[in-house]
C-alpha cells in the first residue's frame, strides 16, 4: 500500500532538494548561496500550491498558510523564483514519481503485467508577449492572428492516472522528438515492463525501433496510407505478424542520419499488423482501425488489441484536468521561466492528487454496483483540499496539528465521489484560442 504521499513529499524535500542545488542554480551559480529570508524551499512550495491569483495574493497566501506575515514584497519573492531553474522542477517531479514506482510496485495497477503508457502532446496558451513569441514560437489559430503558444507533451500512466514525464518546448517542435525523450526517460528510470500506446500522428520507425531496442512494447494506431505494403496483406478483422525490412529508397528520409539509415538497412523487424473493427458508421459500413505492434500474440490477442488502445484515453482526460480544473494556463507571470515552472509544478501536484486518490482507494475501496454509472473519487475536490492544506501540513511544527490536517485531507478525498456514466464517449476537439488569464499581471 502507498504510504501517505504528503509525508513522502516531505521526506523527499528534506533528503533530495539540496542534492539538486547545482541544477536549481542553473546559469547563476551565485543563487541561493547565502541564508536569506526566502529559502530555497519557499519558491518550490509556492509553485506547487499556487492558487492562480495575482502575485501579491499568491505570496500573501503562501505565508498565511504558515501563519506568518509577508517578510518580503511579491516582487522580491518572484525575483527569487526566477533564480530557480525550471528544469530542476521537472527533474525533481520526475524523480519523485520514479521513487514511488520503485518503492510501491505492488500498488501500481497494470494490464497483463504491463504499465500502460500514453504519449501525446497538447498546445498550451501562454501570455502573448514579444518575449514568449520569441521563446515558444507562435501558432496560427485561424483567426488571423498568431499568438504565442507552447507545446506540452506528457508520458501518462493511463491506468494509475500518473504523469511520469513532462516536456515543454516550442510550439513547432516535433511531437515525435518529444516522444523519443519520454521513451528514454522511462527506460532509464523504471524497471516495470510497459506498453507505449500512440495515436495516429506518431507512426515512426524511429519510435518503433527505439522501443523495441529498449525491450519494451508499443501499440500504434496508424493511418490507412502508412505501411500499405504490409496492411494490404491483412484482411479486415485479421492480425498478421510480418517481417519488416527497409531498402535504400525507403530510407531516403534518413540520409542526414547515416548511422540510423545503416541500422535500418541491416535490421529485420517482426511486427504485427491488425485491422480491427470498432463499429459501424451511419451508413452501416464497418469502421476499421489500423494497428501496429510488437506485442507477442501469447500476451495480447487480436481482440484485446482494441482494449489496449482504448486504455490510452486517460491522457486526453488528464489534459482537461490540468488546463480546466487546475488552471495550468493561468500562469504566475509572463516570463518563460515562470511559465515553465508552473507547467512542471502543476504536473507534480497532479501526481500528488492522483497518489492521494490511489491511497484512498486502497484504504477504503469503492463498491461498484451493476448499473449505468461507476463510482470514482472526485479529482477536482481532491485538488482543492490538497492545495488548501498541503502547505499547512508540511510546515506545521506541531505533530498533532499536522496529523489533524492530514486526516482532514484524507477524509475529504475519501468522501468526495463522482458518478461516471459507463460506455465510450467521444468529444469534439475544439480549436485553441489564446485566452490567457495572465494578460493583466505584471511580469518579473
Amino acid at each position: 500500500m502507498i504510504s501517505d504521499p504528503i509525508r513522502l513529499l516531505d521526506q523527499y524535500l528534506k533528503d533530495d532538494l539540496h542534492c539538486h542545488i547545482d541544477l536549481i542554480r542553473g546559469d547563476n551559480p551565485a543563487s541561493f548561496t547565502r541564508k536569506r529570508i526566502i529559502s530555497i524551499q519557499d519558491p518550490l512550495l509556492q509553485m506547487l500550491t499556487r492558487k492562480n491569483k495575482t502575485q501579491f495574493s499568491e505570496v500573501m497566501a503562501y505565508y498565511d498558510s504558515m501563519n506568518k506575515s509577508m517578510p518580503v514584497t511579491e516582487k522580491a519573492f518572484f525575483m527569487a523564483r526566477k533564480k530557480f531553474n525550471p528544469e530542476a522542477v521537472r527533474v525533481m517531479s520526475n524523480e519523485f514519481i520514479a521513487k514511488v514506482y520503485d518503492d510501491y510496485d505492488d500498488s501500481i495497477k497494470k494490464w497483463k503485467d504491463l504499465v500502460i503508457l500514453g504519449i501525446d502532446g497538447s498546445k498550451c496558451t501562454v501570455p502573448n508577449t514579444d518575449e514568449n513569441r520569441l521563446f515558444f514560437g507562435t501558432h496560427d489559430n485561424g483567426s488571423g492572428t498568431a499568438p504565442a503558444m507552447a507545446l506540452i507533451s506528457t508520458l501518462h500512466d493511463s491506468i494509475n492516472n500518473l504523469k511520469l514525464d513532462v516536456q515543454a518546448d516550442r510550439i513547432n517542435r516535433s511531437e515525435k522528438d518529444l516522444a523519443l525523450r519520454h521513451i528514454n526517460e522511462y527506460c532509464d528510470n523504471y524497471h516495470q515492463k510497459a506498453l507505449f500506446v500512440f495515436d495516429r500522428g506518431y507512426v515512426s520507425i524511429r519510435i518503433m525501433d527505439r522501443i523495441t531496442e529498449r525491450s519494451q512494447y508499443f501499440l500504434l494506431r496508424s493511418t490507412n496510407n502508412a505501411y500499405t505494403k504490409y496492411f494490404d496483406q491483412v484482411g479486415i478483422g485479421e492480425d498478421k505478424e510480418l517481417e519488416v525490412t527497409f531498402d535504400r529508397a525507403s530510407t531516403n528520409k534518413y540520409r542526414n542520419d547515416r548511422s540510423f539509415r545503416i541500422h535500418l538497412l541491416n535490421t529485420t523487424y517482426r511486427f504485427r499488423f491488425a485491422k480491427i473493427v470498432i463499429g459501424t458508421d451511419e451508413a452501416g459500413n464497418e469502421t476499421v482501425e489500423y494497428l501496429i505492434t510488437n506485442l507477442p500474440k501469447d500476451i495480447v490477442s487480436t481482440d484485446e488489441l482494441k482494449d489496449a488502445y482504448w486504455l490510452r484515453w486517460g491522457i486526453e482526460t488528464s489534459y482537461n484536468r490540468l488546463k480546466n480544473r487546475m488552471g495550468m494556463e493561468e500562469f504566475s507571470g509572463h516570463s518563460p521561466d515562470l511559465i515553465l515552472q508552473d507547467i512542471y509544478a502543476d504536473t507534480w501536484m497532479y501526481n500528488l492528487v492522483s497518489l492521494k486518490i490511489m491511497e484512498a482507494n486502497e484504504t477504503e475501496p469503492l463498491e461498484q454496483k451493476d448499473g449505468e454509472y461507476t463510482v470514482s473519487r472526485n479529482f477536482n475536490k481532491s485538488v482543492g483540499v490538497l492545495k488548501t492544506y498541503l502547505l499547512k501540513s508540511l510546515m506545521s511544527e506541531d505533530e498533532s496539528e499536522r496529523t489533524r490536517l492530514l486526516e482532514r485531507i484524507d477524509n475529504t478525498i475519501a468522501s468526495s465521489l463522482n458518478w461516471v456514466k459507463t460506455g465510450n464517449r467521444s468529444f469534439e476537439r475544439k480549436s485553441s484560442l489564446n485566452k490567457s488569464a495572465m494578460t493583466y499581471r505584471k511580469t518579473y
